[in-house]
């Protein structure tokens, strides 16, 4: 006998089962068809209906529901009893567009019976407290109120064809009560055109779906020719549900069906007609809300529903012969497939736990015995590659251990290195000289961004008074600091030229120093060497100050006023020079601020804006009375607030000082 394959095997143990299988099928099978036919068609127009009928009833119900809590909304009601108070009548617009917004189309309506004043919005015409016009008893338009004002039902619907837009439309009337009393009438309208068109879609063959009003005559159908609203002569004979019936018997059994579904709530009511020459089904359900009714018509000739409970007997029958022969089949492919299958199924396991000492011994001349041989060779290839893939893996982490050391070695010493420059940098600062000359006239907040900064302060004394003031030079970090020790040198050649008392010249000599320090290759790199500059000098007894700056305004506040003076609008070292101008300001009951630029661009708040000029103004004006040690600890905890979570930009300098012809000398 010629070798047999593993498929070979099975497809014939299979084949065998299966054609054997499908004769006891169609044997025991067919008696029943016939019968199913009949009770699954109208198992399936009853689901069908109960289904359409779940469909029109959501979006009405939805539509009710919104439109009562409407009606019964306290602020309503209020706005309706006094409509000419204009807080309840923004409570009212504020209140109605949410409801506007959540009805199906967007359209709603609400009488005041008080007024008679009628107001409607939809998205063509925008809410506002402004009436659309007045009802009238006199006019017959108006009726349909003054009828609906009469009635003690909680809702009233109605249903009318917009002949127009060629879409069946709904209005739901609500009364609005208050206290048992009368107020107004509010309530939405929408059209059904989405439930028509899902009503409509993926029709199933020999099933048609329609809906027929209290009088039987055609709504909705499929066939557009049999609706209402496209007849245009003979209205209750040609789009009547009775028109499609063969003889009186099956229009008497329809009447029936409907009466007894009008009364039967949701339930559905199937009854047998003589319908185009042959037998068939119809489903009814009433839609109160509408007075509707929901109809399935099922051509029993046409429909291919099978209702499987009818052959239950016969899938028993072919469930316990299937099983003998699964047994059967089950139990030869267990020794022929199964069992060295879950071998090989065991050893890959072992494999994927990390153990590669596995190896698949299966005897027989087939493809279980090549795909064992095949196994242990792939097992081997698997214990030779992890064997080589660790050791590379050992020598790439030993490579990586040593890389990281001589990392963290560099990033020590620059570490070391940056916290040295950092005292360097802080011994430049004027901190000592600051508080001996002014004490408690001064407070400053300096915050680099990170361990040296671009920011510094300056202070200068001489027989003439003295100089203070602020730097923000280009960059932060370790560039930031290199640049604030160039600046400091150019100042302080500078105050030696110059002298003190005008800080404009000073500043112009300063920007011209740097200038000569910094040769060409740098310029013509266009790398950032610029500087913002505020300086104020402060005479001995005299009731000035004189100030000048190159892109640091200075604020100043008495408590009442505040002032901001302007800055040159250039910054020192700029591509092109600027002009530097002083402003002597009056000196006694003044308080005085100078700000670099990292101050007013934090960015914080909600939307991730910048402090601003316009929050520090506020600022100062609401702490200009306090101590400027209160104040600075103000300015600080309002910054921190503003920042909340976000990282510091960029260096930050604070300078405050007030002074009288006092304490200058």
């Amino acid at each position: 006998m010629a070798r047999w394959g593993l498929r070979g095997k099975s497809l014939f143990a299979l084949a065998s089962t299966c054609l054997f299988a499908l004769l006891i099928i169609a044997v025991i099978g067919w008696s029943f068809v016939q019968k199913g036919q009949e009770l699954s068609a109208t198992n399936y127009a009853n689901s069908f209906t109960q289904l359409n009928y779940q469909r029109i009833l959501t979006p009405v119900s939805r539509e009710v529901a919104l439109a009562e809590r409407f009606a019964n909304s306290t602020v309503v009601k209020a706005w309706l009893k006094h409509s000419d108070d204009p807080l309840l009548g923004n409570a009212w617009l504020e209140e109605t567009q949410g409801y506007l917004d959540a009805f199906q189309n967007h359209a709603m309506f609400i009488v005041n019976d008080a007024t008679g004043q009628y107001y409607f919005a939809d998205q063509d015409n925008r809410l506002s407290l402004t009436p659309k016009y007045a009802l009238s008893a006199q006019n017959s338009a108006d009726s349909w109120y003054f009828s609906t004002r009469q009635t003690t039902v909680p809702f009233d619907i109605n249903v009318n064809y917009d002949e127009v837009l060629n879409v069946m439309k709904v209005w739901i009337n609500v009364p609005v009560r208050d206290q048992g009393q009368f107020i107004g009438l509010a309530g939405t309208g929408f059209s059904l055109d989405v439930f028509v068109a899902q009503f409509l879609e993926n029709q199933v063959q020999g099933v048609t779906p329609f809906i027929i009003n209290a009088d039987g005559v055609i709504e909705i159908h499929p066939n557009e020719m049999l609706v209402a609203n496209n007849v245009q002569t003979n209205r209750s004979v040609k789009s009547s549900i009775y028109a499609l019936l063969d003889n009186e018997a099956s229009k008497k059994s329809v009447k029936a069906a409907l009466a007894n579904a009008r009364s039967s709530g949701a339930n559905v009511v199937t009854v047998s007609v003589q319908q185009g020459g042959h037998k068939q089904l119809m489903s009814f359900v009433y839609f109160p809300l509408l007075d509707w009714f929901v109809v399935t018509n099922v051509d029993l000739a046409n429909v291919s529903i099978f209702d499987s409970s009818l052959v239950l007997p016969a899938v028993s029958v072919f469930v316990l012969l299937l099983i003998l022969l699964l047994i059967v089949f089950g139990f030869a492919v267990e020794r022929l497939l199964i069992a060295p299958i879950r071998q090989l199924q065991q050893s890959a396991k072992t494999i994927a736990s990390g153990s590669y000492e596995v190896s698949f011994n299966v005897g027989g001349n087939d493809e279980i015995g090549d795909l064992s041989q095949t196994f242990n060779k792939m097992a081997q290839q698997v214990r030779n590659h992890t064997q080589e893939l660790e050791e590379r893996v050992q020598e790439r982490t030993a490579e990586l251990e040593e890389s990281h050391e001589k990392i963290m070695a560099a990033q020590r010493k620059i570490g070391a290195s940056i916290d040295y420059a950092s005292l360097i940098q802080k011994s430049i600062l004027p901190d000592r000289q600051m508080r001996h000359f002014l004490g408690d006239d001064h407070s400053i907040i300096w915050r680099p961004r990170d361990v040296v900064g671009g920011d510094f302060y300056v202070f200068h004394s001489t027989d003439e008074g003295f100089l203070l003031g602020i730097v923000d030079c280009a960059g932060h970090g370790v560039p930031g600091a290199l640049m604030t020790m160039l600046v400091r040198a150019a100042i302080d050649y500078s105050i030696v030229r110059v002298g003190i008392a005008d800080p404009a010249a000073l500043l112009k000599l300063i920007d011209e120093t740097l200038r000569s320090m910094l040769n060409e290759e740098i310029s013509a790199n266009k790398v950032a060497t610029n500087a913002d500059v505020g300086l104020v000098f402060v005479p001995k007894n005299s009731d000035f100050i004189r100030f000048s700056g190159a892109k640091i305004a200075l604020y100043g506040s008495n408590g009442m006023d505040f002032v901001k003076y302007n800055a040159g609008r250039r910054a020192l070292g700029d591509r092109r020079q600027g002009e530097y101008e002083n402003a002597d300001l009056p000196m006694s009951g003044w308080t005085y601020y100078m700000a670099t630029d990292g101050f007013l661009d934090q960015s914080g708040g909600e939307k991730n804006f910048g402090f601003g000029n316009q929050r520090f103004e506020t600022l100062i004006k609401d702490n200009a009375a306090l101590s400027l040690k209160e104040q600075a600890e103000s300015f600080e905890s309002a910054l921190d607030q503003y920042m909340g979570e976000q990282p510091q930009r960029d260096d930050i300098t604070l300078l405050l000082f007030r002074f009288d012809v006092n304490n200058t000398h």
